[in-house]
């Protein structure tokens, strides 16, 4: 499914990074799955990328990221008015009503989500969950019926205002 995702995402062949390393998109992309599937040092990754040096793999990761982002963050970012349009909210909130909710004008559910991080160096407690006992970042979403995030807040916490 690999190819499929790249293809989707449309990463290019080659990454060109900053110290002018020339790193394979697909390469790059499974970089960053890795990174992100679950928290990982990049000097765990370097037996699985070819013993390629840490300041590589972050750059690519990165990369990869900023490619992405800045080809696809119109779709997070803005108002997506082909699923959040007044008519097909109307059908949302019938279909909840239908379900067998009490309320007419519901249209989907907030998820709250917090995501553990490795413990920052500096301002450990704006980001420390007390309750969850890690350091995390908060967000919230908004769910709709066909299994859409329609609207995603975040990251929360106390102040995210460096000392």
């Amino acid at each position: 499914d690999l190819p499929i995702l790249a293809g989707v995402l449309g990463i290019p062949d080659e990454f060109t990074l900053e110290q002018r390393s020339v790193v394979g998109g697909m390469e790059a992309m499974c970089m960053l799955l890795k990174r992100l599937a679950y928290p990982c040092r990049y000097s765990d990754m370097m037996k699985r990328f070819g013993q390629r040096q840490v300041p590589v793999l972050c750059m690519a990761t990165n990369c990869a990221l900023d490619y992405i982002y800045d080809a696809h963050h119109h779709r997070i970012t803005e108002w997506n008015d082909s699923i959040l349009n007044p008519g097909t909210l109307q059908i949302y909130a019938d279909h909840i009503h239908e379900m067998g909710a009490p309320l007419e004008n519901c249209f989907g559910f907030v998820d709250g989500t917090v995501r553990p991080i490795d413990r920052p160096g500096r301002n450990q407690r704006i980001v420390y969950n007390g309750h969850k006992r890690v350091h995390s970042l908060k967000y919230q979403a908004v769910a709709i019926p066909n299994g859409l995030i329609a609207n995603l807040y975040g990251p929360v916490g106390k102040s995210l205002i460096t000392e």
